[in-house]
């Protein structure tokens, strides 16, 4: 099946309620909102998820509460990043002890680790499951074309890559030209600003926040189709509100989420201030001109 994963593969965000804990009742809601857009996988929980903010126990619940909810009706890989390799051990045997579908991990992220370091961290990761492991190549540590193909190429269950390093579609063609077999797949994320161009280029997937999982969703069903016009011109309505995920954050995407049923609030857990007015004024904007391409989920 590993082979076949293509198409949108959504970020559950974490909710918090009025006492910055996390809601796993609305966290449960979400999951089966992106279940129910027809989304091609999930992964959680990623830089959107502000996993970096959650404690050793929330990311093992933001973990396990997906992989819950999904009933294998979509695959779920979790994220096992971590500043140090034990605690990447520790949470890819967890990943496997609550049946996820693959792990992701970008490098050691806290003191930029060099090349041995980091080769070792993935092999100690792909010694932990029996699963894909997938590569998270982000700028936080940014890893080259050679590098990627060489994990894929001598460690074991290494064999997927999620390439964000700007310029995303031009690192996504480099990687898919150099033909390894041991490289099963790549997706971008960005959002899903460049999914057309990152279709075209190779990708199999686009790896964004959930908000809009259904029409993203949409787009990549045309593509797959043939339909590239239709597609195209879906893509371009719903583009501003890409644009402005990018301006504003998660606070954005959370507060569509707000908007379609989903979440109660748009708190961030590291922002003490929220949307600002000019803020709100952009999204509703935004959220009227889209809202008939949404699906009623």
């Amino acid at each position: 099946m590993t082979e076949n994963w293509r198409g949108s593969f959504a970020i559950p965000m974490t909710p918090f309620d009025d006492k910055d804990r996390i809601d796993e009742e609305v966290l449960r809601a979400e999951v089966e909102f992106c279940v129910q857009a027809g989304v091609g996988g999930l992964m959680t929980p990623l830089l959107v998820s502000e996993f970096m903010a959650l404690s050793e126990d929330e990311r093992r619940l933001m973990m396990r509460a997906p992989v819950e909810q999904a009933k294998g009706r979509v695959p779920v890989i979790v994220n096992v990043a971590a500043e140090n390799t034990s605690l990447a051990v520790s949470y890819a045997r967890y990943a496997m002890e609550i049946g996820a579908d693959g792990v992701i991990a970008m490098p050691p992220y806290a003191l930029r680790p060099d090349w041995e370091i980091i080769f070792d961290y993935f092999k100690a990761i792909s010694d932990a499951v029996n699963a894909p492991v997938w590569i998270q190549n982000a700028g936080i540590v940014s890893l080259t074309t050679d590098q990627l193909v060489t994990l894929c190429e001598q460690i074991e269950h290494v064999s997927w890559v999620k390439e964000e390093v700007e310029p995303g579609p031009r690192m996504i063609a480099a990687l898919v030209a150099r033909n390894s077999p041991r490289v099963k797949g790549v997706m971008g994320g960005a959002g899903g600003r460049y999914l057309i161009t990152e279709w075209a280029r190779g990708s199999r997937g686009c790896i964004h926040a959930c908000q809009f999982c259904d029409v993203l969703q949409d787009v990549w069903n045309l593509l797959e189709a043939g339909q590239l016009a239709e597609a195209g011109d879906l893509f371009e309505k719903l583009l501003p509100g890409l644009v402005l995920e990018g301006m504003l954050g998660m606070a954005f995407s959370k507060e569509i989420m707000v908007r379609r049923g989903v979440f109660k609030n748009n708190r961030m857990r590291m922002q003490s201030k929220g949307l600002t007015r000019d803020d709100l004024r952009e999204i509703d904007r935004v959220w009227e001109r889209i809202q008939p391409y949404l699906r009623r989920l």
